[in-house]
């Protein structure tokens, strides 16, 4: 597979995460419509509001952000600071956006590393998170040592 193609692909792949975020919006706007609808009209006997719609719509929201990072970077239309660019020469600034490029994704890969090796304590554990969602390990899944 030539280097072009390769390219190719991972546009479509950074495409269709953009189209799954743009999807996750439509879904958070209709959630959030249907939360105040339900709060200000009683269609549903003892239902008021959405109870779960806050922290579903947080978990909607850093998942957006996450799926179009990347497609804004590649297209060039993420927030930058380009002051200092602009005043350098062209292969200077150049170097400095590739050497930028290199620094966030160590910071990328150590972020990973940290927040992959808190999941599994947190799971090892049995750490549980209680909102109006609760989030808990499975009960073969915790052992009692």
């Amino acid at each position: 597979m030539s280097i072009a193609a390769l390219e190719a692909a991972y546009g479509k792949a950074l495409d269709a995460l953009a189209l799954v975020a743009c999807a996750l919006i439509f879904a958070l706007t209709l959630m959030i419509c249907a939360d105040v609808f339900l709060r200000n009209v009683r269609i549903v006997p003892g239902t008021v509001g959405l109870a779960w719609s806050n922290e579903v719509s947080e978990a909607m929201l850093y998942l957006v952000t996450m799926l179009t990072a990347p497609w804004l970077l590649r297209r060039g239309q993420h927030v930058r600071l380009d002051i200092i660019l602009v005043l350098l020469l062209p292969r200077l600034a150049w170097l400095m956006e590739g050497l930028g490029d290199v620094l966030g994704f160590a910071v990328s890969l150590v972020l990973v590393r940290y927040g992959l090796a808190m999941t599994a304590d947190s799971w090892r554990l049995g750490a549980i998170t209680i909102k109006n969602l609760v989030f808990a390990p499975r009960d073969d899944a915790v052992s009692t040592g």
